[in-house]
């Protein structure tokens, strides 16, 4: 993704100004630092897990609560259709989704979405032919998650979490993931048209590839080392929320939406680099990408050897890394992150356990 951002740089930015040698100096601690750590951690070796099955009765009822959930959306749309102001429904829904819209005060989410991530994970990985409907189930919940919320990054999701998981079971080709490549930004770009009227006004740019992808570069070249107010508060917004929530801090979390900048090109968003340049420095870009290269590193593994709970947590976490060209998701979705990782193992350790069984020596201990 960094090469493609660069190449597209090159290619349509012919009135941009010239990229700077501090990016190119922190690009290339960014990518060694991720890329080395994580090979280091490939190289070792690790104790099999047995996590490898998941219990029905707990993917059961991921798929009741996803289903019992749908209301949710049809409430959303329904609060929007009387207070949108755009006339676009497009924008009034993304406007909405991000909390920024008339009537609504936060983003759109809750206990549902990760339910719904957590449910159309389960199901890709344990996808059965004559079961096919519980994975349509939740991919129509899901996708109209992304429609209903105006939102690419929801359909990107789905997408890479199925080439991840088809992708270790040996099961995907180059010409699927052209295939899917393809009707994916074909989607992108309808999304794009179908909010175009009020967005383009309101930032001013319609080029899809220079907004969403080489805008972030220029982006970061406009941010200041070691300029946070308070010490780690774009790293460690997660802990920071936790106190203020607790009443512990007055120091409110950083938004999650960060301001825009207008020039050259509209964008708010700055890479994933942004939190540790903004907090630490050069140093920030030296110490994190090692510990998020550990990590993957490690978690790549242990799903090589086909442990399933383990190409569950990868899928999520190939997610952060192709959208590292944007935004950082590692840290400032920490909290989401663990919530997910939660959900995920709870059917592999009911499996392993049978805590929600009782088998006949169990009932036979209370007789």
């Amino acid at each position: 993704m960094w090469f493609a951002s660069i190449l597209l740089y090159l290619t349509l930015g012919q009135k941009l100004p010239a990229l700077s040698n501090n990016l190119a100096i922190c690009l290339t601690l960014w990518i060694c630092g991720i890329c080395f750590s994580s090979l280091y951690m490939q190289s070792a070796t690790y104790r099999d897990s047995d996590l490898t099955d998941a219990s029905v009765l707990i993917r059961n009822i991921y798929l009741i609560l996803s289903i019992a959930a749908i209301p949710e959306l049809i409430n959303f749309v329904k609060v929007v259709l009387v207070c949108g102001t755009s006339g676009n429904l497009a924008w009034d829904l993304r406007l909405a989704a991000i909390g920024q819209g008339s009537g609504f005060n936060k983003p759109f989410g809750g206990w549902f979405v990760v339910v719904w991530q957590a449910t159309l994970l389960l199901e890709i990985l344990f996808f059965e032919k004559k079961k096919w409907w519980r994975l349509a189930i939740i991919a129509v919940i899901f996708s109209c998650f992304g429609v209903v919320t105006m939102s690419k990054i929801t359909f990107s999701s789905m997408f890479i979490f199925a080439c991840t998981i088809l992708f270790f079971k040996k099961k995907i080709t180059l010409k699927h993931l052209g295939i899917g490549a393809l009707c994916l930004f074909s989607l992108f770009f309808m999304i794009q048209a179908a909010r175009a009227a009020v967005e383009v006004s309101n930032v001013g740019g319609n080029n899809f590839f220079l907004n969403y992808i080489v805008s972030n570069l220029t982006a970061f070249d406009s941010l200041h080392p070691c300029t946070a107010e308070h010490f780690g508060e774009n790293t460690f917004r997660f802990v920071y929320a936790v106190f203020y929530d607790l009443d512990l801090s007055d120091i409110k979390p950083i938004n999650t939406l960060l301001k825009w900048t207008i020039k050259p090109i509209p964008t708010n968003t700055y890479t994933a680099m942004y939190p540790f340049y903004v907090d630490f420095g050069i140093i920030g870009l030296i110490i994190f990408p090692i510990i998020m290269g550990c990590t993957y590193g490690w978690i790549y593994k242990k799903a090589d050897k086909g442990n399933n709970f383990y190409i569950l947590i990868y899928a999520t976490m190939v997610n952060m890394l192709i959208m590292q060209y944007a935004a950082d998701l590692f840290f400032t979705c920490f909290f989401g992150n663990v919530k997910l990782i939660l959900l995920l193992i709870i059917p592999f350790l009911e499996k392993k356990y049978n805590f929600l069984s009782f088998n006949k020596k169990t009932v036979q201990q209370y007789d």
